[in-house]
């Protein structure tokens, strides 16, 4: 009689190699290959550019990289704070840190949100929701507004990390000036469900890695977030920048097209880049570099145009 033993490993692989068959056709070759080349960069400013920084919390930890080191007088600069998407972690803005004009004009920090990379979350339930990110991220940005002379923060995220900062710039307006969001759900119809995030779900999650199913668990929740937050956003009053590819194959760009309602009290501005697909934050760095400069109400290095 043959055994069955191995079967949910089996099982666990194919489900993994469906999950890689669907980004590959969502993402495209180009994007791919950028991801592969993020790695190696990630561990290159791993050994070189960066100081690694933990915040230590009851129950749980906040891990953080940042280009500058608390034990030295630095030149108050404005400080940006990279937020990734899922799965993810600070690495996905890793090749910022190589940016010798974005070091020379701002502080950098990239975090690892609550429950990726090095940061923990306290309890046993992962916190799948943007008010529970936001939450537990609270402490984390003050920590970086006092290593910055409690200078405000400007808020950088991408997709899922996009959702988010329009979150924690409502409820940390006293560390947050400015928000950009880089190919980032806004308007929860738009942020519904894929049909393979459905079918993922009704999978038990000892067949799925636990980083794709805690993944899919916070895009199945962003819906639900948004239209929860959709009160709290109208009131945000503060500079906000959309940069949102019209070829993304994740993000509906129809999202970005709704945030002059969903922001209708903000300075609000939308940048389409034509042909792009999700993974801006690495494929368009320099338009990314031009709004965070923009934002900044700094002028826009001619190395950069």
């Amino acid at each position: 009689m043959r055994s069955h033993k191995h079967t949910p490993t089996f099982i666990k692989l194919s489900l993994t190699s469906l999950i890689a068959f669907v980004l590959t056709a969502c993402s495209g070759t180009d994007q791919l290959d950028q991801i592969s080349k993020n790695e190696l960069i990630t561990e290159r400013v791993s050994q070189t550019q960066i100081n690694q920084k933990t915040l230590k919390l009851p129950g749980y930890q906040l891990h953080y990289v940042s280009n500058t080191s608390p034990d030295t007088n630095n030149e108050t600069k404005d400080s940006l704070v990279f937020v990734h998407g899922t799965p993810g972690g600070w690495g996905t803005f890793s090749r910022y840190f190589e940016d010798e004009t974005l070091l020379s004009a701002f502080t950098i920090n990239s975090i690892d949100r609550p429950g990726w990379g090095e940061s923990s979350f306290p309890g046993k339930r992962f916190p799948t929701s943007l008010s529970s990110q936001s939450a537990l991220l609270g402490p984390l940005l003050e920590q970086i507004w006092r290593d910055n002379n409690q200078e405000k923060l400007i808020l950088v995220g991408h997709s899922l990390g996009g959702s988010l900062v329009p979150k924690l710039a409502a409820d940390y307006p006293h560390f947050v000036k400015a928000i950009v969001v880089l190919a980032g759900d806004l308007d929860p119809v738009m942020a519904r469900a894929r049909w393979f995030n459905n079918l993922l779900s009704f999978i038990p999650n000892f067949m799925i890695p636990d980083t794709w199913y805690n993944s899919n668990a916070e895009v199945l929740d962003i819906a639900p977030s948004l239209a929860n937050l959709q009160s709290q956003f109208a009131k945000i009053t503060m500079p906000i920048t959309i940069v949102q590819g019209t070829e993304d194959g994740l993000v509906r760009p129809g999202s970005a097209a709704m945030a002059e309602k969903i922001f209708p009290k903000a300075k609000l501005s939308t940048v389409w880049l034509e042909g792009a697909g999700h993974i801006i934050n690495m494929t368009h760095q320099e338009d990314v570099n031009a709004a965070i400069f923009n934002i900044a109400g700094k002028p826009m290095p001619t190395s950069l145009l």
